[in-house]
């Protein structure tokens, strides 16, 4: 009695590989949207078993931006659904995990933690006054390290039109925290 070679399943393997490298991202990005850490969870979740059912080779080479535009459209099915937001508080926020090495603890070494703390609050109340557009853009492209053509596909917009988009969002930024600073130190 001879055993047969054991068949791979290519979808399972590109699951595998998706949520090894998007689970973290994708449920920062739903989180982003959705103010409610189960609700992202639940997103990303739903997600992943849509990607399970796709064709992997129709699928794999684009497969970030394949996540985020599912996910996106999830997020807004969702809130649709909901037709209501609720807001995290800070311990919610804090407890998601990362991969990468954490920036204030880089930034905290060279400045003092109080001084980061103030840029940070003006810098996120800052974000909230873009318009949706742009915020949505500027969380694919540095929350989620997305390229601009992931951003389009996701977005459903041309990828020129998506660097203008994070040029005027980053302009009104810098403008609003040269601003900000200057009341702070007058």
């Amino acid at each position: 009695m001879s055993e047969s070679p054991r068949v791979i399943d290519p979808a399972a393997l590109l699951l595998r590989r998706a949520m090894s490298d998007y689970e973290v991202p994708l449920t920062k990005y739903a989180l982003s949207i959705l103010h409610n850490l189960e609700q992202a969870q639940d997103v990303v979740q739903e997600t992943f078993l849509k990607l399970y059912k796709q064709d992997p080779e129709k699928v794999d080479q684009k497969v970030k931006s394949w996540l985020f535009t599912v996910c996106r459209n999830h997020c807004f099915d969702l809130i649709k659904k909901n037709k209501r937001v609720t807001n995290l508080d800070e311990e919610q926020i804090s407890s998601i995990a990362s991969s990468d090495d954490n920036p204030f603890q880089v930034i905290s070494i060279i400045e003092g933690r109080e001084e980061i703390d103030e840029k940070i609050k003006i810098l996120y109340s800052l974000i909230q006054e873009l318009p949706a557009r742009q915020k949505e853009v500027m969380r694919l492209k540095f929350q989620s390290n997305l390229s601009y053509k992931e951003i389009a596909e996701a977005v459903g917009i041309s990828i020129s039109n998506v660097g203008f988009v994070v040029h005027s969002a980053l302009k009104k930024l810098r403008e609003g925290m040269k601003e900000k600073f200057k009341k702070v130190k007058n």
